[in-house]
């Protein structure tokens, strides 16, 4: 079938878009990774392909559905995702356009901004006391590794769902260091576990307001902790 847009979703952004696109009259194919992003937009009625794809995987699904112009809706920090994206984009002629989240300015000078995760991990390292991880369970696994005594210091929320404790548990987090817990997060569930953990760091993404950054920071401000803040990639 051939449609007026495929959208790269599974964030809350790519609702936005696809809100948009059907207002327009617009025919849209939407590629989630998971199920859970495939329940996000069951609403809508519209085509969708579930499962992760590398480049030869989006080379094709783009070949089989042919389409007027592909909407990149996906994580800012879905940096591997984009990059093939645009590659087969490239390759196969299609115009694509990058839905960015618009960037925030936070009122808080206990912000460490870093430039990637393995920056953070360098703070982490220079610092004491126990870390609030809320960076999500792919990267959970690499702070598990690289930070010094992470097994007693390193505390994750992640979504409650099996997966995201198979994978805390496969990283080496004993189930007392791991919450699911399902967004969005108030300031108050900030602040609860920041005391529940005794953190005296909270780590993020700078995913703006759509992944709660702006309630984190003044959960931390409340709190009177630092936030290693890491920076979105280009």
């Amino acid at each position: 079938m051939n449609y007026n847009t495929i959208v790269i979703a599974g964030t809350k952004d790519s609702r936005e878009v696809i809100e948009q696109q059907l207002k327009e009259g617009k025919s849209i194919l939407a590629c989630v990774a998971t199920d859970l992003g495939a329940e996000m937009l069951e609403e809508y009625g519209i085509d969708l392909h579930v499962g992760r794809l590398d480049l030869s995987g989006f080379l094709q699904l783009f070949k089989e559905n042919p389409c007027d112009k592909i909407i990149d809706a996906s994580h800012p920090f879905a940096k591997i995702v984009t990059d093939t994206v645009i590659k087969a984009a490239e390759e196969l002629g299609i115009p694509y356009e990058r839905h960015e989240r618009n960037h925030l300015t936070y009122d808080y000078d206990k912000i460490i901004s870093v430039a990637d995760m393995e920056e953070a991990i360098a703070v982490l390292n220079s610092m004491e006391g126990n870390i609030f991880l809320t960076t999500g369970v792919n990267t959970c696994g690499a702070y598990q590794k690289g930070v010094s005594d992470a097994k007693n210091r390193v505390y994750v929320r992640v979504l409650d769902n099996a997966a995201s404790y198979e994978g805390c548990e496969k990283a080496g987090y004993d189930k007392e260091h791991v919450f699911g817990e399902m967004p969005p997060y108030s300031v108050e569930d900030n602040l609860r576990l920041i005391r529940k953990t005794n953190a005296t760091v909270m780590v993020s993404k700078d995913s703006g307001a759509t992944g709660g950054v702006d309630v984190k920071v003044n959960a931390c401000k409340e709190a009177g902790i630092p936030m290693v803040l890491i920076r979105r990639p280009q």
